[in-house]
């Protein structure tokens, strides 16, 4: 029996960090997600997924926004989401973006909300990321998304 639960522990950590791939392919964004999150949305202007607990969306950015002005962008387009308790813009380098983020609390979520850009293809968007306050790793399992953000 207690070989039993050892092995069942050990299934049960390996799919609790099993992931997959996804590509906005509009703008040959890949993202890695956990498993359970599907595509709501996948257009030229929005990408929406969902998951247990968790959600985001990524919207592009219209205007050529500088990487050095991001963080102005990242605080706008918080404050205009009406987020509470605004942290100071984090400034964040993945792959070939860049950009800053900013967490803040909405309805009783907490949202991770970046503003990105690549300067190699000047395609700049928005990343916000929800989860529930309440749930100890789901901030870390944002930023494990947003780091994972890549070009194609």
């Amino acid at each position: 029996m207690k070989k039993l639960l050892i092995i069942f522990a050990i299934l049960c950590s390996v799919s609790a960090f099993a992931q997959k791939n996804y590509v906005w392919k509009q703008f040959n964004i890949q993202i890695t997600v956990p498993d359970d999150f599907r595509i709501k949305k996948n257009t030229a202007k929005e990408f929406e997924m969902k998951g247990e607990g968790m959600e985001l969306s990524m919207l592009i950015h219209e205007e050529d926004v500088a990487i050095e002005d991001l963080d102005d962008a990242a605080i706008a387009g918080a404050k205009a989401m009406k987020l509470q308790e605004l942290d100071a813009a984090h400034q964040v380098k993945v792959n070939e973006f860049e950009g800053f983020y900013v967490e803040g609390f909405k309805d009783g979520n907490r949202i991770m909300f970046a503003c990105l850009g690549n300067p190699n293809s000047h395609t700049n968007f928005f990343i916000a990321i929800i989860f529930d306050d309440e749930d100890k790793t789901a901030e870390e399992d944002a930023l494990d998304i947003l780091n994972s953000l890549d070009v194609l």
